[in-house]
């Protein structure tokens, strides 16, 4: 599903202004290679399930750490109701 998010977010920010769904992405690529780096840093949503939040964008990432292995459940637009935000 955070595929699909993401593809949604990407174009809707391409069709308000070429060159915003490349900047999108560079949003969050860059907190990708922080949950990388650490993936500890963000705070519980509800758990075992963690978000954070992007710099730029008003979305964020809800994830788990399932072993080693990093699960990105939804890529969420904060600013929508939060019981949309999909956990699992």
């Amino acid at each position: 599903m955070a595929t699909i998010e993401i593809l949604e977010a990407y174009d809707w920010y391409e069709f308000q202004k070429e060159g915003l769904g490349l900047q999108f992405l560079d949003d969050l690529e860059h907190f990708y290679n922080i949950l990388l780096d650490n993936p500890l840093t963000f705070s519980y949503y509800e758990k075992p399930v963690r978000d954070g939040k992007l710099k730029r964008f008003p979305y964020t990432i809800a994830y788990d750490l399932i072993d080693d292995n990093i699960v990105i459940y939804s890529v969420y637009m904060s600013r929508q109701n939060p019981s949309g935000k999909r956990t699992g």
